[in-house]
């Protein structure tokens, strides 16, 4: 193998190594996205190990919700593959300031443009080229030139120069001086050199007082070499001078407008061996992103995240970019979770390490935090939806702002201490000091509980109607629909809602036998309260609930088709594709709406025991979790029911592969047809 081979090979294999390395450091600094960083790592790959073969941009787009790691974990991977000078990342949300793309162009284009070069585009949602409905076109101006950057990584740069404002002043002089006063031979000025100083004396560029004569300043030559060198093959200075010298004065007078020609042309900078991160929230395909509860446990967010696919990313994107842009995206989509609850825990316990530690540095006393404290932070600090950084600011204002607190007794109890132990009672964090494992002294402090305050059952009316509200809801929907919900609340943190009920249907498709159910799933809260209470005790708190169930009808016969005839309707009347007569229609949603209302009725009188077993329990508690309300559910229900813990075969495949097994012992279906049917069938 000859040197410069083996040379490579060391060279990859290093590389190689590197790589791998980086993604086991990224595994233990961030948490609950492995799959996302193998992802990152492996995509990479080709870019950092065989640059040289790149001939455009590799694009590789991160999704997910807000707070969840993607611009940090990025930055971390060029700083741990050395790159972090070769770094640029644009916030494509902001349209000045340091990180906007008009501010930032310009150092990037400063970069050698043949070296390796990672390009971030943070928050690039906000780089949408489509509104509305209309999908009308978004003025986006600057941020125009991103799309010439991802698809082929070269993009026209106007550069500005300080010098060519006074060089175009110049000619411009120079033009009338030429036709009036001075006459240049060989770059020298060899007739009207008074009339030359008089109009130039007071202007530094033009007055070189050991060069009287010349007509192009020796100080000038720089800023020539600047703005035109490569285009006329000048790379010193000598060359200006050489070039200059030989012209008489309207040559260097066409010389000098060239030079300036040259200058206000764009350039075409190319950055084809750049690796580009587009990195963005996208709320459509993320449903859950529009919930800022902090009730739901995070692990039904982080299941719902994981079955979100690349065609879901595309038709989200749909709502905001055009096709053609789309496709320039290409097809390395890193989709991230929601964070599930282990990695919260994680990430409280990583942080709490990180006090311990620059504690002991600093103090050289060892710190422990018990689990309790753990348990606090993660029900005060967790919105699932939002990520880490409310996680942060708890951090901060539980443990972090109350150490100076506890660092303070010791000097002035004078207390010989090795070790502090903190844990969380009767809302106050309490803090043992420790010395040879015996506890000579304790301090506690009040600590801010804003939502364990919240989710505190109030038991009141409004507790009690919610109870019984959210408990119609949720009969229904395991009586009817044969599906549990995940999380029932009667009271709440958020201010939006007395209580909520999270049903997450283990079927991807909606059928038109399940329309009526549905309708009643929308229905059951109020026709609980009135079953309850008594028609004129029902309160405003269903609008919610009526106004979906009204539009969930209106979409269902409207635009799928699902009504008595397959017809689209469109409320546009120019649409001549469209049909537009909606009296029939609206009578089916009204009929529909009675039918779906008159069966949530039934049902829960059917269920009244099971109705009122609930909504007591409700009534003196926040919330139930699924596992407890199913128990509740499969102890006291009348309903034949039989709960769904999957959906993925329920009816559809099965009743086609009886219908093709009936068909081909009757007809011989397949005969003479080259399927190798039984093992399609396996």
């Amino acid at each position: 193998m000859s040197a410069k081979l083996e040379a490579i090979r060391l060279e990859f294999i290093s590389k190689q190594e590197q790589l791998e390395e980086a993604g086991n450091i990224l595994k233990k600094e961030f948490f609950g996205i492995d799959k996302a960083i193998d992802d990152l790592i492996n995509n990479t790959r080709s870019w950092y190990v065989l640059n040289e073969y790149q001939n455009r941009p590799l694009v590789i787009n991160l999704w997910g919700l807000t707070g969840v790691g993607k611009t940090s974990l990025v930055l971390r991977l060029a700083e741990l593959l050395d790159y972090d000078d070769c770094l640029f990342r644009f916030d494509l949300g902001s349209k000045s300031g340091n990180y906007s793309f008009r501010s930032g162009i310009e150092d990037l284009c400063e970069k050698n443009e043949h070296e390796a070069l990672i390009v971030v585009l943070d928050e690039f949602q906000h780089n949408r080229t489509l509104k509305g409905l209309a999908r009308e076109e978004v003025e986006s101006g600057e941020n125009r030139r991103v799309w010439d950057l991802i698809d082929s990584g070269k993009i026209e740069y106007y550069q500005y120069y300080t010098d060519l404002y006074d060089l175009m002043g110049y000619v411009k002089k120079l033009t009338y001086l030429l036709n009036t006063s001075i006459v240049v031979e060989n770059g020298r000025i060899t007739k009207g050199l008074e009339a030359f100083k008089a109009e130039f004396e007071k202007e530094r560029n033009w007055n070189d007082t050991t060069n009287d004569n010349l007509l192009i300043k020796k100080l000038m030559y720089p800023s020539i070499l600047e703005l035109a060198g490569d285009s006329f093959g000048f790379f010193l200075l000598k060359d200006i001078e050489n070039h200059l010298l030989k012209l008489n004065g309207p040559e260097t007078l066409m010389f000098l407008k060239k030079v300036i020609k040259i200058a206000k042309k764009p350039k075409i900078k190319n950055f084809t061996k750049s690796l580009i991160f587009v990195i963005g929230n996208l709320d459509e395909a993320y449903s859950m992103s529009q919930s800022l509860t902090a009730d739901v446990n995070a692990d039904v967010f982080y299941e719902s995240s994981l079955k979100i696919t690349i065609p879901q990313i595309k038709n989200a994107l749909a709502n905001r970019f055009r096709k053609e842009q789309i496709s320039r995206l290409g097809n390395i989509h890193i989709i991230y979770p929601s964070l599930n609850k282990e990695a919260y825990r994680t990430i409280i316990s990583r942080e709490l390490q990180k006090i311990a530690e620059k504690t002991s540095v600093h103090l050289g006393l060892k710190i422990e935090f018990e689990s309790s404290v753990i348990d606090l932070i993660y029900k005060e600090g967790v919105f699932p939806t939002q990520g880490v950084r409310p996680l942060l600011t708890t951090i901060n204002y539980v443990i972090k702002t109350n150490l100076s607190l506890f660092f303070t007794e010791i000097l002035i109890q004078d207390i010989r201490v090795s070790k502090l132990t903190f844990f969380v009672k009767d809302k106050e964090l309490v803090c043992n000091y420790i010395f040879k494992r015996k506890v000579l002294h304790q301090q506690a402090t009040a600590i801010l509980t804003p939502l364990e305050d919240i989710r505190k059952p109030k038991k009141d009316d409004l507790q009690a109607i919610t109870a019984v509200h959210e408990s119609g809801h949720a009969i229904i929907s395991a009586i009817l629909l044969r599906t549990v919900p995940e999380h029932i609340c009667s009271v709440t943190t958020n201010n939006d809602s007395n209580g909520f009920t999270y049903t997450k249907f283990p079927w991807n498709y909606l059928s038109k036998k399940e329309i009526v159910c549905r309708v009643s799933f929308y229905l059951g809260g109020q026709v609980a309260e009135e079953l309850i209470f008594g028609k004129d005790n029902i309160t405003a708190g269903s609008s919610s609930d009526v106004q979906l169930a009204t539009k969930f009808l209106s979409n269902m016969y409207k635009t799928h088709g699902l009504g008595k005839l397959p017809l689209y309707y469109d409320l546009d009347p120019n649409n001549n594709s469209s049909f537009h007569d909606y009296e029939e229609v609206e009578t089916m949603i009204e009929a529909t709406l009675k039918e779906g209302h008159e069966l949530a009725r039934e049902t829960l009188k059917k269920e009244m025991n099971l109705l009122l077993i609930m909504s007591d329990y409700l009534s003196d508690y926040s919330s139930l979790n699924k596992q407890s309300l199913k128990q509740m559910i499969l102890e006291h229900k009348v309903s034949d029911v039989e709960l769904l813990e999957h959906g993925d075969l329920l009816y559809y495949r099965n009743h086609l592969k009886k219908t093709i097994a009936k068909q081909e012992e009757s007809s011989g279906l397949f005969e003479g047809v080259s399927l190798n049917y039984q093992k399609k069938m396996n």
